[in-house]
């Protein structure tokens, strides 16, 4: 029964999310049924939309995100100009090409409207309608320009990889775009495919590790590969993971109030988090390719003494010698050793220097040079402090938060109001218990009277609250003692409580 619900709510619960991915494929398909037949009697029937799609795709990439410039429709329409002539042989007038081109863009972007994708969601047991675009437009000093969407860039990313350009920066171009757009489930995975390429990074350098205690020849190919293709973009990468950290403080500052906040809070934390993994798996590659130079150097340096280092097959020799029949031979290697010279001794100026050299009357003491800087420590107990505060703070706002919104309710409702907002796991956290029993401690509160005198460990971290978000100074509520036990997770048992707001 257990596997046959958990299957049941994969398939109804997932659903949504499935539908959502599949989405941004839906009009690349739509266009595919353009064949052109129907255009001018079938004149251009030779032409393949969704080859001229994906190139257009291509081509508002390159001028969008890697030279970070809005298109207008007329340079649109001369490369799709070179593309008919190039790619198909065809030779237009002017009007046609015109007719054609105009054509072809609002079959794209579906002549201004968006594209319309229904799918049925059984998790609310409704119709549901997903809207996109490919191609959105703004104004700017009178003038039209064009730009490509950021599900329209993730669909041409998922297709093939960019050539020429670092996957990593095109990654985390789409990241930008979908912290603008506030789609931050689709940033998370997006920064979990940057990890996916870091980490294929590692493996390559690996690799190259490999070949070269095999074969330094094959490795130090292999090495300058890498280097060409992957480790090239090191600088530039570094330089969007610092926009995208900048974008993703921006946006938690401007959801840092109202309802926003609620809803937004958990998904741009965790994709902050997801980021930060990125970033220092990123450094750590960073570091681990200028280590793999060293390597590199070292081992073409014992490579090259291996090569030049003096050997003599005596068999051998004697074999040639023997084959050749020329004993004139032998003098390659025995005039040498009747040259050997094994006796040494010091030249008299060098005696001479050693018994006149000045002797230094004392000791000097020993420069250092490199001093490294004493690094913070952060005892455990700070750590637990600051864990604490954090955590206060945030269960403190959704408190007030509730407050505000619902004015009277049963520490029950609030108990499942904060298991949607920061997910179930928050019921196995002891500091939400703790904050909890500090609640308990007064039956009411007034945030006039926090701000002006706290009497509490509890009322400081009302206090705190209230100074960043001053909506919450004139609240005012009771805390009421009920008798009722509140079962939690089958593991912990809370008296229930009832919140009621003043006015």
């Amino acid at each position: 029964m257990a596997e046959e619900y958990i299957l049941r709510r994969d398939i109804v619960h997932e659903h949504r999310e499935r539908m959502e991915n599949l989405k941004k494929y839906y009009p690349y398909f739509r266009l595919m049924e353009n064949d052109f037949s129907q255009y001018q009697g079938g004149k251009y029937q030779q032409l393949d939309m969704g080859y001229l799609f994906m190139a257009v795709m291509r081509f508002f990439l390159e001028e969008n995100n890697f030279k970070e410039k809005d298109v207008t429709y007329e340079e649109y329409s001369s490369f799709i100009k070179d593309i008919y002539e190039r790619d198909f042989g065809l030779a237009l007038t002017q009007a046609e090409e015109q007719s054609l081109s105009s054509y072809i863009f609002d079959k794209i972007r579906n002549e201004g409207k968006p594209y319309l994708y229904h799918y049925y969601d059984p998790e609310e047991q409704k119709d549901k309608v997903a809207r996109l675009r490919v191609i959105d437009s703004r104004i700017k000093d009178e003038t039209v320009y064009y730009f490509l969407t950021a599900e329209a860039m993730e669909f041409y990313l998922e297709t093939k990889e960019v050539r020429d350009e670092s996957s990593i920066n095109v990654s985390q171009i789409l990241l930008s775009k979908m912290i603008s757009a506030r789609n931050f489930k689709g940033g998370i995975e997006v920064v979990r495919r940057i990890n996916s390429q870091v980490a294929k990074l590692k493996r390559q350098r690996e690799e190259v590790l490999r070949l070269l205690a095999n074969d330094v020849f094959a490795g130090v190919k292999a090495y300058e590969e890498f280097m060409e293709h992957g480790v090239c973009w090191f600088a530039e990468e570094q330089k969007y993971f610092g926009k995208n950290m900048e974008l993703i403080g921006e946006a938690l500052r401007r959801a840092d109030s109202g309802a926003a906040y609620q809803r937004t809070v958990k998904d741009i934390t965790y994709l902050e988090q997801e980021l930060k993994r990125a970033l220092v798996n990123h450094s750590e590659l960073l570091k681990d390719c200028t280590a793999l130079q060293n390597q590199v150097d070292e081992a073409v340096s014992k490579a090259k003494f291996s090569k030049l280092r003096k050997k003599y097959d005596f068999r051998a020799m004697g074999e040639t010698i023997i084959k050749r029949n020329d004993a004139s031979l032998l003098e390659a290697f025995i005039l040498p050793l009747l040259k050997m010279r094994s006796q040494k001794q010091f030249a008299l100026a060098s005696v001479d220097k050693l018994l006149t050299l000045p002797m230094e009357k004392g000791e000097k003491g020993e420069t250092i040079t490199d001093r490294k800087e004493e690094q913070d420590y952060i005892s455990d107990d700070e750590r637990e402090e600051n864990r604490i505060r954090e955590n206060y703070r945030i269960y403190v706002r959704l408190l007030l938060y509730y407050i505000s919104v619902k004015k009277d309710f049963y520490l029950k409702e609030f108990h499942e109001y904060l298991g949607k907002i920061l997910g179930e796991e928050v019921w196995n956290n002891g500091d939400y218990y703790s904050m909890l029993a500090h609640l308990a401690q007064k039956s009411d509160y007034s945030m006039e009277r926090v701000l002006e005198k706290p009497d509490t460990f509890f009322e400081e971290y009302l206090g705190m609250v209230v100074r960043e978000n001053p909506q919450y100074r004139s609240l005012k509520f009771e805390v009421i003692y009920r008798d009722e036990i509140m079962e939690i997770m089958g593991k912990y048992q809370v008296s229930n409580l009832e919140i009621k707001g003043c006015e």
